[in-house]
């Protein structure tokens, strides 16, 4: 084999491309990259605005703002100056007056609650009321299509009034006049009634069940009107004696002694003062005649 000079040499430089490699170093991984940060940054920033606040903040927040929290106690007694209001609705039909204060007097006009939902909210601050006086056993307070029924009643330990009397226990005395605070600041008419057991009275000759359950529900409405409630509140204070018990198998029990306080919506005040009022025809029976009697309704007056 014959040697070449150093000069006959040739040299080849090959460069092989390897594209795979090359791909993997190109910058198109940083653009997938950054869109990526940019989606995690906006879902970070949605969730920490839809976050809610701190609950003690939001307790805080709403103690401030809402009426019904007016101080703790002092929604159901007398002292109270803010007026009793629901908490806001996008729509409030059944309301049948604002709350809001009149230019004349500068007082907060009390409100007619009429819904469910309305009278759910008053009845559960009356429930909030006996819990706070240790009178559970005593109040119950129910939604009735007429409105809200309300009754006072004895317990196993204590007893509404005396015996045969209209001697009011303090226990009692004090519910009513924190019951009082409440309904003064609510429109709505009242009827208040008394209830006794089927026991007959004996003590004072001619005074019986009647005599007592209306006197009984008058003393509760002096009760309630001396701490505040309006007099004209009050539409109705009615005797009921045993005829209506709340346990009609066992008439003589004393679970059947109650006052009962029914605070009326718009319809059914409308309806009482329909039999009661004077706005509709009707028949006056003697003994001569018996006369159509036709109310003449007066037009507005006119400036």
């Amino acid at each position: 084999m014959r040697r070449r000079n150093e000069k006959d040499f040739e040299v080849i430089v090959k460069r092989r491309k390897k594209g795979g490699h090359e791909e993997s170093h190109s910058g198109a991984w940083k653009v997938a990259f950054a869109d990526f940060t940019m989606a995690m940054m906006a879902l970070f920033m949605v969730l920490w605005v839809i976050t809610p606040q701190n609950p003690k903040q939001t307790a805080a927040a709403e103690q401030i703002t809402n009426p019904l929290v007016d101080g703790g106690a002092g929604v159901f007694d007398g002292n109270s100056k803010t007026p009793l209001e629901m908490p806001a609705a996008p729509t409030q039909p059944n309301k049948v007056e604002s709350h809001e204060p009149t230019k004349e007097t500068g007082k907060v006009e009390p409100v007619k609650y009429s819904s469910p939902a309305e009278l759910k909210e008053l009845a559960d601050l009356m429930q909030a009321m006996a819990l706070e006086l240790d009178a559970q056993a005593n109040v119950e307070v129910q939604v009735v299509p007429q409105g809200l029924r309300i009754l006072i009643k004895d317990d196993q330990q204590r007893f509404m009034f005396e015996r045969g009397s209209v001697q009011l226990n303090p226990h009692f005395a004090t519910l009513l006049e924190r019951l009082a605070g409440v309904l003064a600041k609510v429109g709505n008419k009242l009827i208040i009634s008394g209830h006794t057991d089927s026991v007959p009275y004996k003590t004072v000759k001619g005074y019986n069940n009647w005599n007592l359950s209306g006197d009984r529900a008058l003393r509760a409405r002096n009760v309630m009107v001396d701490s505040g409630l309006a007099p004209g509140s009050v539409l109705q204070v009615a005797a009921q004696a045993d005829v209506m018990p709340l346990r009609p198998d066992a008439p003589e029990d004393g679970a059947n002694r109650r006052i009962e306080i029914l605070m009326l919506t718009a319809k059914a005040e409308g309806l009482y003062r329909e039999i009661f009022g004077e706005q509709q025809a009707r028949v006056d029976y003697s003994s001569e005649k018996a006369e159509l009697v036709i109310p003449t309704i007066e037009p507005p007056q006119t400036l």
